[in-house]
């Protein structure tokens, strides 16, 4: 009888491990997802701003507010999940 405890607390402890690491997987790869969508954004907001000094674009996944200042330009990519990416970019033209 004590040795199918042991087990069977053994094996609870082994799957609330396994549990734990299959959901910080899953985390991880949400904020990998999210991360990419928005260096997307930004690419396509960089490539469609014919030369405008600033200015926003609309996607599905959420919105760009681009500014450019000297060689760099400034996107902020805020998601409809509400996270915020900031990316800065230079530029060959001023």
């Amino acid at each position: 009888m004590l040795y199918a405890l042991s087990i069977s607390v053994i094996f609870g402890m082994i799957l609330s491990f396994y549990l734990a690491a299959m959901v910080e997987n899953q985390n991880n790869l949400i904020a990998q997802e999210s991360f990419l969508y928005a260096q997307l954004m930004a690419k396509l907001t960089i490539e469609r701003r014919s030369d405008k000094l600033a200015g926003q674009l609309r996607f599905d996944k959420g919105d760009v507010s681009y500014q450019q200042q000297d060689k760099v330009i400034q996107v902020t990519v805020t998601l409809v999940s509400g996270d915020r990416y900031q990316f800065r970019v230079l530029t060959g033209s001023p």
